[in-house]
């Protein structure tokens, strides 16, 4: 449900950035969403349509570009996949970790007609 918020803010972004450029319709958006992020796509296009109803956003499409989890061991210095953020070093069994990459949720671009 979070997503919904989320959404919103997605929007204001949106529709700020096209004000700026004086785009009167936006067709597609770029959001990175990292794969251990607590954010859905699904449910964030599900609130879109919702939200942006009657604004320059509306009909445009959300494009997904999803980022792999990455992480460094601060024990021994291994990189790794973490499957999730409580998981341990598959080198050396430490759960002191620091997730690189993965966690991210930001609108990277947006195309205006």
């Amino acid at each position: 449900m979070h997503e919904y918020s989320v959404t919103e803010n997605i929007i204001a972004i949106v529709q700020d950035e096209a004000a700026r450029a004086g785009a009167a319709r936006v067709g597609s958006i770029n959001i990175i969403l990292g794969e251990l992020s607590t954010f859905s796509g699904q449910s964030i296009e599900f609130y879109f349509g919702e939200l942006s109803r009657g604004t320059v956003a509306e009909g445009a499409m959300l494009n997904f570009i999803y980022l792999p989890a990455k992480a460094v061991c601060l024990e021994c210095g291994s990189r790794f996949k973490p499957r999730h953020a409580f998981y341990a070093c598959p080198d050396c069994g430490s759960p002191m970790f620091d997730i690189k990459q993965g966690q991210e949720m930001f609108v990277e671009s947006i195309e205006v007609d």
